[in-house]
């Protein structure tokens, strides 16, 4: 019982991951853009940053796609795979953790609050898959 309902946590959680790549890449777009207008940057630079910016948010999507992946799987009893959402949830914790450190800004604590969710989540459901056996 527990397992119906901490797998589609899990995926909901990381559904927010998976979407965050598109506020990053398109609403988040507009700050690049108003930070990078006041710089004077060669063009390889500035391609390099827009560039770099995209690829960070397809990294959020294939990181959100991959939990929910895991989630499912979890779902369906596979354990292993839980061990994609543990990973990636202490990447979301230790990036925002130190980004918070490091920037002082309230916004990074979405990583911190989406990556502690996954990996609550991911070791709930591990542990019931254990007890269950």
């Amino acid at each position: 019982m527990q397992r119906k309902l901490i797998a589609p946590l899990l995926g909901l959680t990381d559904l927010l991951i998976a979407l965050g790549a598109f506020g990053h890449s398109f609403m988040g777009r507009k700050t690049l853009d108003a930070g990078l207008a006041q710089l004077s940057l060669d063009p390889h630079t500035h391609k390099l940053i827009y560039l770099v910016w995209y690829f960070c948010g397809g990294c959020m999507l294939v990181f959100g796609l991959l939990v929910i992946g895991s989630a499912w799987r979890g779902w369906r009893g596979e354990q292993r795979s839980l061990m994609v959402a543990q990973l990636i949830g202490i990447f979301y914790v230790l990036v925002g953790v130190l980004a918070l450190a490091y920037m002082r800004e309230a916004f990074w604590s979405v990583f911190v609050i989406l990556g502690g969710l996954t990996l609550i989540f991911s070791f709930i459901l591990r542990k019931t898959e254990r007890s269950a056996a």
